[in-house]
């Protein structure tokens, strides 16, 4: 737990130091994504800050996008250290050393993520009379439970713990999370640890704050790190609450954005945008009252997909015949993994009207969202799953196509060419694959398939929820330059793979105070800044 607030004070601390350029600062680094609603520019930063013996120093969250949140860092930053506020975030010079967090697997036991769970009226708000803990905690007792437990064969268990009736209200608003959250944490006397997550149900107040984010979370390192965060959706809507619930204990658990790639007539070439949150069958995707099977990307990055349900081919392997089982089969194989020639993985799997995916099949489905063979790609921050269009439409179409099922016969190609796969058939059974799979000529580099720079793009307006009438609206209609915008977030960025395998990371040789990793050479520094250089030119393009 971060100890005392640097909001609106000037602290000195000893555990960071100056340096002739810049100030070092020393800690573990901590990041929290923020969730948006009806907000019609970019998306907010990530927040970061880095924990000290003596403090926090809130850092920019850009400028450590690529560094996994919970490692033990060396930064220099463009000081000085005393003042810096969420609001006005030190921007980081350059990584010095860091020192990953140790995966924390779920945790033994009946209950393996136990929620506390506080209603929390913010400094500027004020206690709502009509909700309850009680009701909040059934929700996660239920089914947030039934969901997490369901989607990873029992692996994560989660639990409530202790429930306040009582409203806190807070000195701290909402500009300052991690000061509201350690000031409830106080209050409700929560002990942070493996497996323990303090969830702030907000009063409806919040929402008039603008520094109030739909929802918030931090970032753990697995499914058993534990963590903080907040929701500010209504009770009355207890769907989409538990999904938003849902949704942050998975930022929790490690995971970021379930989002879409879309490119202008094409599966993944030319003329691409990334378009935040927008898998609608996932539940790191959008937030909406429909949650979908875990998509097989985020499953395996929990260590969640079993091996003997997923089958794995490279462009090594011969031309082969998958069966997809659908994906909420109690057998068969869930997922088809291609690596490309340069190792990234592309998921497929099958989305039949059953189980989890059951109102895929209902009035429910008010995006009209298809059943079929879904492709997806792993990302890295702050999309780790891309969903790919299977029939591509037009620039001018894109807010209105919510296809994105494989069509049955047409050789669609990935990667560039490194695979081509064909939907032979999709029965109620499971669907046939015709994979292809290419090597490399020899002596010749892999050339990426998809815009490593993803899309210059528009920006939308936008909602981490999803408005059912107009986007009901928008799936009926035709696509067509006129169409209605998207009611959901979309900011463009740029997939880091290339900088950080350019920038290759070494063990250090000898033990420091963070111990860990630094960028390989003699020039680590320079290294570090000329990546900060890179990141700063970057979000200056994207603004």
């Amino acid at each position: 737990m971060v100890a005392g607030a640097l909001a609106g004070s000037t602290v000195v601390l000893p555990g960071v130091a100056a340096a002739d350029e810049g100030v070092s600062v020393t800690g573990r680094l901590v990041q929290a994504v923020p969730d948006v609603e009806q907000h019609g520019a970019l998306a907010p930063e990530t927040l970061a800050w880095v924990e000290t013996a003596q403090g926090a120093v809130p850092v920019a969250g850009g400028d450590v996008e690529d560094v996994p949140s919970g490692s033990s860092v060396r930064l220099t930053v463009d000081g000085p250290a005393d003042g810096a506020t969420a609001e006005r975030p030190l921007d980081v010079v350059s990584t010095d050393a860091v020192t990953p967090p140790p995966v924390q697997p779920p945790l033994s036991g009946p209950v393996t993520n136990e929620v506390t769970i506080a209603l929390v009226a913010p400094a500027g708000a004020t206690p709502d009379t009509d909700v309850t803990a009680a009701q909040v905690a059934a929700l996660v007792a239920g089914p947030v439970a039934q969901y997490w437990s369901g989607q990873t064969g029992g692996a994560i268990r989660v639990g409530v713990g202790a429930v306040h009736e009582e409203w806190v209200s807070t000195a701290a608003a909402c500009a300052e999370a991690r000061v509201l959250w350690n000031e409830v944490a106080t209050a409700v006397r929560f002990q942070p640890g493996p497996g323990k997550h303090l969830l702030l149900y907000l009063s409806g107040g919040a929402k008039s704050d603008p520094n109030c984010a739909y929802a918030l979370a931090e970032i753990g390192s697995g499914a058993g790190t534990g963590g903080r965060l907040y929701v500010r959706e209504r009770l009355a809507k207890p769907e989409q609450l538990a999904s938003s619930i849902a949704h942050e204990l998975g930022h929790n658990f490690g995971l970021n954005h379930s989002s879409g790639l879309q490119c202008d007539g094409a599966v993944e070439s030319g003329a691409c945008r990334t378009a935040g949150y927008r898998d609608y069958y996932d539940v790191m995707g959008v937030t909406w009252a429909q949650v979908g099977s875990l998509n097989p990307a985020q499953a395996a990055l929990l260590g969640v997909l079993p091996a003997a349900r997923e089958q794995r081919l490279t462009v090594a392997d011969a031309t082969t015949a998958v069966t997809l089982a659908p994906a909420s089969a109690p057998a068969g194989t869930r997922a088809l993994r291609l690596t490309d020639a340069e190792g990234t993985d592309y998921w497929l799997e099958y989305r039949t009207a059953t189980g989890q995916d059951a109102w895929l099949g209902t009035a429910a489905n008010r995006y009209k969202l298809e059943t079929g063979v879904l492709v997806r790609r792993s990302a890295g921050y702050p999309d780790t799953s891309l969903l790919l269009d299977g029939t591509p439409s037009s620039a001018a179409g894109w807010d209105a196509d919510f296809r994105s099922a494989l069509p049955v016969g047409v050789p669609v190609p990935l990667s560039g060419g490194d695979f081509t796969v064909t939907l032979r058939a999709a029965t109620a059974a499971g669907a046939v694959l015709d994979v292809v799979p290419t090597a490399p000529a020899p002596g010749t580099a892999a050339a990426p398939a998809a815009p490593r720079e993803r899309g210059t793009g528009r920006v939308l307006p936008s909602t981490a929820t999803a408005d059912a009438a107009a986007a009901a609206a928008a799936a009926a209609a035709a696509p067509a330059p006129q169409a209605a915008p998207l009611p959901m977030p979309w900011y463009p960025d740029v997939d880091a793979s290339a900088l950080t395998r350019s920038t290759r990371l070494e063990p250090v040789a000898e033990t420091t105070a963070s111990g860990g990793l630094l960028v390989a050479g003699a020039g680590a520094a320079l290294a570090g800044a000329t990546l900060l250089l890179v990141r700063r030119m970057r979000a200056a393009r994207l603004r």
